[in-house]
Parts: C-alpha cells; structure tokens; sequence
C-alpha cells in the first residue's frame, strides 16, 4: 500500500472531526491497546455490555423508547517510518462497530478488515505461528492480510443473573496480563453465566476453540476442542476482593469417538475436577486464584497464582535447593508447573492529576499449560489463552502514564527473558507440544533451552478527536531488542496512527 493513501484518510477523517467534550484518554501503544470494556465497578471479570451506551452523536443512531442503535466507524490506520529503510510500514483497518439495547437486552457487534506490513520480528512469529494475535490464520508473510471479528449478546435479568453468547475473547485479571485468561489470542464462541449476589460474583463460561498445529492452512482439518471455566470472587471488604479460577480444557475427538461437548461439566455450581475423575478422563485442569488489595481509592496491588499440575513433595525440593544452593537436591521437576503474577498500580501519583502508573511481574514455569495431548494445551489457533508468551519465561512490564482532558502521553517498558525450543526439542516453552516429548526430568528451570532476551520500549503521545467514536490520533516510537544466542535483532519505527480502540491487540513481546 502506497503510504499517500493513508495519508490522505487519516487527513480526510481528521479534517471531519471538530473537538468534542472532555474525556480522557487510553493508553493507546501501536502493539497493545486498551480497551473500550474497562474494569470500571472493580471485578476482576467483567461482561462486555457494562460499556455498552448508544450516544446520539454517533455515525448513525436511532433512538426509540427503549431501543437504541448506533453505528460507528471502526478504523486503525497507521504509517510508520523505518530507519535505514526507503519503504514505509502501511497498516490499514477499516469496519464498522453496531450497538443496540432493548430493554435488557444488550448486542455488540465489531468487525475491521486489516491489511499490514510486518516487522521483522513479527514476520518470524507468524511463520512459526500461521496467525496473527487476536486475528487468527493470516494470509501473506511480509504483508499480512486478515479480519477482526466480535460479537455478543448481552441478558440482564431483574435481579442477580446476567446471561451471555458471544464470539470473542475473555479477560480474568485486574492487570495488564493474564495467567488465568486473557484477551491476546484469537475469538472463540461462548456462553456465559454469571450470578453476583451479597458481596459475591460467580461466572461460569463454556468456550469453543481450535487446535490448528500443522494444519493452519486447511480449515476442515482443525481439531476441536472446548474449555469450561468457573470464576468465583468474593469482595471480603471494600479494600481487598478474592477470586478462585478453574478451568478443564478437553478434546471433541477423543481416542477413537466422537466426545463433542461433555454435558459432565454442564453443572454451574460444582468443582471440575471431580467431575474429571468421576467420567475417567485426563483431561487438562488447571486451578488458581486472583488477590486485589486496594489500601486507598488510588492504589492497587494485585496477584495471580495458576497452577496446572505439581507434587508437594518436588515443590519442597525445589524450595529446599533455593534455600541451599551448594547442595547437590534433585529439583526442578518437570511438572512443578504454575506460574507468578504480581502486580501495583496507582493513580494521581506525586498528587499529579492525570499521573498513572502501572509495575507488573510475571512467571511462568516450563510445561505450564501443556498436555500430553496437545490438543487439551491451554491454547487456541496455536495461541496460548493466558500470556502471550505462553511458558518457560519471566517478564517485567512498566508503564507511565499523563493523560489531561483529551490529551495523553505514554511510556511502557516489557523486559522479558525466555527458554526457546529450537527444532527437535521440547524445553517447556511451547505449548503445542506433547509433555511427553520434554527434554528434561529434573533440573528443569525458567529460561532453559535457546535463551531470548527481549525488551520493548514503546512512547506515544496522542489526542482524542472523537468520544463518542473512541477515535483518538497518535504519533509514537516502538523499540524492540532481541539478544538471542549471542546475535542482536533490533526493530525500530516512528508512526502516526488513527484508530477507535474498540479492543486490543498485543504484539509487544
């Protein structure tokens, strides 16, 4: 794509839009985005109508006694200079987002159509990958082209159940990642449940998703597979909330039937994994909790504890050998598998109005989220359903923000060392692959196999043209730093870009 074509939109739909109230801003990065659906009533899972209001300053809107409906354009162009380069990164987006609520009912649909040039880092990622993060299976390698595509419908009931079936993607968490669910990988069809009565909220969701490994380019050959997920959270005061996860993930096919949906884990208000002993399968079951302590109204720490599988007694070898380096302990057993979040955020800092912050640490153990079956890996289109890394790494992520009335500057910083399996082996990182094929008994340890250091640096400065469309104009510079078995890949881009942040999108990693 010719980059005066850009141009030349991102000028039209400029020159269209005149300054409208005063609201401030996302954070608004080139590859990673905030939401439209924020967490705005402090639970840590949220349904995606809470946000949902028609405004009549919309594209189009009708408005009639309890029904409203409003579209809006959904657009995300950006032109980007590259040093050393005589071409130009074009990215081009363009779709259209429908709203419409009638009494209690809620419905949300979004869909852009997406043509753009990769980096070279992501040009790797997709050979590896065939998709694209939260797009799936993508056409074309150094210009990629693919659709965007989410939707639902939205029940409230009179009092306690809200009801919900939709095609997208779901977040557990009240931090910039998720060890739980996240929403970086692509949309799936679910149904969702949830009750929130007294100081209680309890969510079931049913999920549909694809196992796609070596097939990505022949859709009638993509194994199904389907997760279930229960989320129970309790706000125990009005400063700290706790949240118990489990999740069963399970193939269609399994062995020699056809298993389809296991009308087993149907049951809204039961634990999972009895359910998993009691029907004789070795289906993937994983457990964790969620912890939000908030000790004023603009402070909030936070913490993710995911485990898939481990034994008391090896996670005491591995605390005793900490404890004791000099000994000789067998450690590190290979399913010892969980993984760490850690997280603080604050709002207003130094008494500076507009001054956010955001510090957040992340770990994940080798073979976490895998199975023996790699089909009922935690994953979905060869994406993992939690962090984007998928296992075998740690990360650190900072973020400052200033944001006054439409105006906001941003700076993020990811730090993020990982184990990389090169061809043949199995060293815990990528969840596709079969446990049984690992490399290691014992010894095993965050970043083993091919070491990669990566860090990204991302500023961007941007103004918000339109509220009511969520449409904000950003310039910014992305960094990228990859040291990898001795060798140094650096990606570099300075870019403007106009979109409606509608939802994310991550390629920072």
């Amino acid at each position: 794509m010719k980059p005066f074509k850009v141009v030349l939109i991102i000028s039209l739909l400029v020159g269209f839009n005149s300054l409208f109230g005063q609201l401030s801003l996302k954070q608004d990065q080139l590859f990673r985005n905030d939401s439209v659906f924020d967490q705005d009533d402090e639970r840590a899972f949220q349904t995606k109508y809470k946000s949902l209001e028609p405004s009549e300053n919309a594209l189009l809107f009708i408005g009639q006694d309890s029904f409203k409906l409003e579209v809006n354009p959904a657009l995300d162009l950006a032109l980007g200079a590259l040093p050393n380069e005589e071409e130009w990164y074009n990215q081009y987006g363009v779709g259209l987002q429908l709203n419409i609520t009638f009494k209690r009912f809620s419905l949300g649909f979004t869909y852009l159509n997406y043509s753009t040039d990769l980096l070279p880092y992501q040009k790797e990622y997709i050979e590896q990958r065939k998709v694209y993060p939260s797009s799936g299976v993508v056409l074309g390698n150094s210009f990629a082209s693919f659709n965007y595509l989410e939707s639902f419908l939205h029940y409230k009931s009179e009092r306690f159940f809200d009801f919900e079936v939709g095609y997208g993607r779901n977040f557990i968490g009240d931090g910039y990642r998720s060890l739980l669910l996240s929403d970086f990988g692509q949309a799936s069809p679910y149904a969702m449940l949830q009750a929130s009565f007294w100081h209680i909220q309890y969510t079931t969701l049913f999920s549909m998703h694809r196992d796609i490994r070596g097939v990505e380019s022949s859709a009638d050959l993509f194994r199904q597979k389907y997760t279930a997920t229960h989320f129970l959270e309790w706000k125990i005061a009005p400063w700290i909330r706790v949240g118990v996860f489990e999740s069963i993930v399970w193939a269609a096919d399994d062995g020699q039937y056809h298993r389809g949906f296991d009308v087993n884990y149907l049951n809204p208000v039961i634990f999972y994994r009895p359910v998993e002993f009691s029907v004789g399968s070795s289906d993937n079951a994983l457990l964790g909790a969620n912890l939000a302590i908030e000790p004023t109204s603009s402070q909030k720490f936070y913490f993710q504890l995911l485990f898939d599988e481990f034994l008391l007694d090896e996670l005491r070898a591995d605390l005793n050998q900490w404890r004791n380096p000099d000994q000789d302990i067998q450690s590190g057993w290979w399913a010892n598998k969980y993984g760490i979040q850690s997280g603080w955020t604050g709002l207003n800092d130094f008494g500076i109005k507009g001054l956010s912050h955001l510090v957040e640490f992340n770990l994940v153990r080798p073979y976490t989220y895998a199975h023996s079956n790699p089909t009922q890996a935690y994953s979905n289109y060869n994406q993992s359903l939690a962090h984007p890394l998928g296992a075998n790494f740690h990360e650190f992520v900072g973020r400052l923000t200033y944001s006054r009335k439409k105006v906001s500057f941003n700076v993020q910083y990811n730090n993020q060392l990982r184990g990389i399996s090169e061809t043949g082996t199995n060293f815990g990182d990528d969840l596709e692959l079969s446990n049984q094929d690992r490399d290691k008994e014992y010894e095993n340890y965050v970043g083993q196999g091919l070491t990669s250091r990566v860090q990204v640096l991302d500023l961007s400065f941007s103004y918000l043209l339109k509220p009511e469309w969520d449409l904000s104009l950003s310039v910014g510079h992305f960094s990228r730093n990859e040291v990898r078995a001795g060798a140094t890949l650096e990606d570099n881009m300075t870019y403007i870009r106009l979109r409606t942040n509608l939802f994310n999108r991550y390629f920072d990693f």
